[in-house]
């Protein structure tokens, strides 16, 4: 009897032992993993950005200007994945071409070595999550034209943009 009571207080304390690995491992891997998913959306969105600025770029080199620019027709033919599309709302603010042209001549100004000059037609292409987005609706990634630079999500901590600047008091 007393091998018996023996045997199942070492099966007890073996599950017990067992479930206490299970969790700690859980503990563990579940913030890597969710790390790991972050970084996977991260790069997709950040692929995406890039190439939609490249591809406005490309318009703009092409055409002399953003008239008839669709960015409908932009995502399609850019081919990017559907869960970035289905995950991601894409909007550009576009410069007027009286505040493009100011620009690019005061920067023209301003060069006394032969550099390049970047003055973007547009003040930002951002992506926002859509609610079918795992890492919640409302995220922001975006690419400013005026900085040159990428921010938000999988870029910095930033959470928004200077709308300020982006969107002057009348």
């Amino acid at each position: 009897m007393a091998d018996a009571d023996n045997k199942k207080s070492r099966t007890k304390y073996l599950i017990a032992a067992i479930l206490v690995i299970i969790v700690v491992a859980l503990i563990l891997i579940i913030p890597r993993y969710n790390r790991y998913q972050n970084e996977k959306r991260a790069e997709a969105i950040r692929t995406a950005i890039v190439a939609l600025q490249q591809n406005v770029d490309n318009y703009w080199k092409t055409y002399g200007s953003i008239g008839g620019y669709d960015i409908d027709l932009a995502l399609v033919e850019l081919d990017l994945p559907s869960k970035t599309t289905k995950d991601w709302s894409f909007a550009i603010a576009w410069k007027s071409t009286e505040i493009y042209t100011t620009q690019m001549v005061d920067k023209l100004k301003d060069v006394s070595e032969n550099r390049t000059v970047h003055v973007a037609p547009f003040k930002i292409i951002m992506a926002v999550a859509t609610s079918e987005n795992p890492i919640g609706e409302g995220r922001k990634t975006w690419f400013s034209g005026d900085e040159n630079s990428y921010h938000g999500f999988g870029y910095d901590e930033m959470v928004e943009p200077n709308w300020r600047e982006i969107l002057p008091s009348p």
